[in-house]
């Protein structure tokens, strides 16, 4: 593997070998160009001729021929925006009115930009757009192709510090004189702008968040119940500004740590140095936006990028676990933590007086009274406790002889019909090619993409009885028998009557726990609409086998259960498919 970190007067360059168990990076070189190059960001010509000479040099360094190559460079060099999510909008109308929104701008008229956009799932709240001088991204990836690399991916230096830590929520912030302009992912939104420190006191000065007193609590600058987030900079700072940033999550880089350098590395600027650093241990490279593709939205989900790491921590929550315990899993952690207690008291000294051992008793009673009388109204309350339509509460002194049933908040017949032509999609592509072919399958809402691998025409046209709203083939390998197949589909609104399915949420608990072997459930918070509240719940699941199984139980959901959305993650040189159904459980 080559990185390359392009700065405006200078490029770094130097390779490792990502297969050892021991990272050892060698021939690490920083390059002079002749002049800097931001004024010539979109003058091809004259960035091809400063770029030339130092990317021959570090040819010279290092062989290109065969190796992939990572580049980075930085955020002053692109654009960053934001653009607040329509739903009722496709990909393709959000990437459109980006660029219309761009046209507005004054600019001269020989610059010329590609348009990098990126989702934060499952929230889905806004996109971060970015755009990028195509003079810039042209001379880079021909350069790179000419000297026989490969390149794998670019991108600007924040994303491998918001996409690449490892942290799902994180931010990083450059400092520009008195100011500091940040960039953070909280709560799967993007959000940026710019802070200055008056008398040791924050002040922002511009955001694109509504609450500027949340930006400044999750930055960790003000006293507040919200959990500060990671900070980072790439940047040295001196001891006065690391101080402003005391009280918040602030986390040093420090260029090559942990990593054996086989090169001289003492004179090398500590903030490109930190851009190398992260290129090398930058987990998301194959998953953040990349300015190398062509371009489109990217949709980033952590769970997926760090999919170990998540299923380890998912799975040792629910690991010998009834789906039906989950609801009251509080009370009874709770519960254990009084007896751990007090057993950890009875095993101390005895050195307590009568009247001690008295209250410990009186104490022991009270708190067995006090759970378990939550826990009973918790029962009580809980909407799983009367799943049954035989469950009947009567009220005393009234005699009806026919009990009245409230109807059910069901939710609307759009969300419906979204939700059954997701899960027939499904059904159709899972069913009706090879799963381990997919390199990926997205489906949310009218949406539908996919990139498949085959020597032949899937006929994905056919299967679905759609018309593709674009559709691509590219062939690949040496004797260009194996195609890429790209499609994507606009799925239209059922207009046939739907059938509601069998299985309700208890129903699907029960079915999951009996009928898969390797998958994982993720809650997030409760969404209230006007009508309905919502228990969002992500389903992970793995192994083909298991994703069949997994599609045939959910399209078999009642109105109760929605299926909102569907990723496909899969390298089909390599299958290990794994697959996210996002569902909506409508509390009764």
């Amino acid at each position: 593997m080559i990185g390359l970190v392009i700065s405006d007067k200078f490029l770094l360059v130097g390779n490792w070998d990502e297969k050892l168990d021991e990272i050892i990076v060698e021939n690490v070189k920083k390059i002079d160009f002749l002049e800097p190059i931001t004024q010539y960001l979109h003058d091809e010509s004259s960035l091809n001729s400063i770029l030339a000479s130092p990317l021959r040099q570090a040819k010279e360094y290092t062989a290109f021929s065969g190796q992939n190559v990572v580049v980075s460079f930085l955020d002053n060099f692109v654009g960053h925006s934001i653009l607040e999510l329509e739903h009722d909008l496709s990909k393709n109308e959000h990437i459109e009115y980006a660029k219309w929104l761009e046209t507005k701008k004054d600019r001269p008229d020989n610059q010329s930009f590609y348009l990098f956009g990126q989702i934060y799932l499952p929230s889905q709240e806004n996109i971060h757009f970015c755009t990028v001088p195509r003079a810039l991204v042209r001379t880079l990836k021909l350069s790179i192709s000419e000297m026989g690399g490969n390149p794998e991916w670019m991108g600007p230096a924040s994303s491998l510090y918001l996409d690449g830590m490892g942290d799902i929520n994180s931010a990083v912030i450059h400092r520009s004189g008195n100011k500091y302009f940040f960039m953070k992912n909280h709560n799967n939104r993007f959000g940026m702008g710019t802070i200055v420190f008056s008398g040791g006191v924050a002040r922002i000065t511009s955001s694109t968040d509504p609450n500027l007193q949340d930006v400044l609590a999750s930055l960790g600058l003000e006293t507040s119940e919200v959990e500060n987030i990671p900070v980072y900079c790439p940047q040295k700072l001196g001891r006065q500004a690391i101080n402003a940033w005391d009280t918040s999550d602030f986390r040093i880089s420090v260029p090559f740590e942990n990593i054996v350098v086989k090169s001289e590395i003492k004179n090398l600027p500590y903030y490109e140095a930190n851009i190398f650093t992260q290129l090398i241990n930058n987990k998301a490279v194959d998953y953040s936006f990349n300015i190398f593709n062509n371009e489109g939205i990217t949709e980033f989900f952590h769970e997926e990028v760090y999919a170990e790491d998540a299923s380890s921590e998912t799975l040792s929550e629910f690991e010998d676990k009834d789906p039906k315990q989950n609801e009251t899993s509080i009370i009874h952690n709770e519960q254990q933590k009084v007896i751990k207690t007090t057993i950890d008291v009875d095993e101390k000294p005895v050195t307590t007086s009568l009247p001690g051992y008295a209250v410990a008793v009186l104490f022991i009673v009270l708190s067995f009274i006090g759970f378990n009388y939550l826990k009973l109204k918790e029962q009580i309350n809980n909407n799983i406790f009367g799943v049954s339509d035989k469950f009947i509460i009567e009220r005393p002194e009234i005699n009806d002889s026919i009990s009245t049933k409230s109807p059910k908040n069901l939710p609307s017949l759009d969300l419906i019909k979204e939700s059954k032509a997701i899960s027939e999609s499904i059904l159709k592509l899972l069913t009706e090619t090879d799963l381990n072919r997919y390199n990926g399958l997205t489906i949310t809402k009218s949406f539908l993409s996919l990139e498949y691998v085959s020597g032949t025409n899937p006929n994905v046209e056919n299967i679905l009885g759609l018309e593709p709203t674009s559709f691509t083939v590219e062939a690949t390998g040496k004797d260009s028998t194996i195609f890429l197949w790209y499609y994507s589909f606009e799925l239209p609104t059922p207009n046939e009557p739907l059938s509601d399915g069998t299985l309700n949420k208890m129903d699907l608990m029960v079915q999951l726990d009996t009928t898969l072997t390797d998958y994982n459930l993720k809650y997030f918070e409760q969404v209230y609409t006007q009508n309905q509240i919502y228990g969002p719940l992500l389903i992970w699941v793995k192994g083909k086998a298991d994703i069949l199984q997994a599609s045939a139980i959910i399209s078999n959901l009642n109105n109760s259960v929605l299926l909102r959305k569907f990723v496909l993650f899969n390298k089909s040189d390599k299958p290990s498919p794994r697959a996210g159904f996002y569902v909506s459980i409508l509390d009764d």
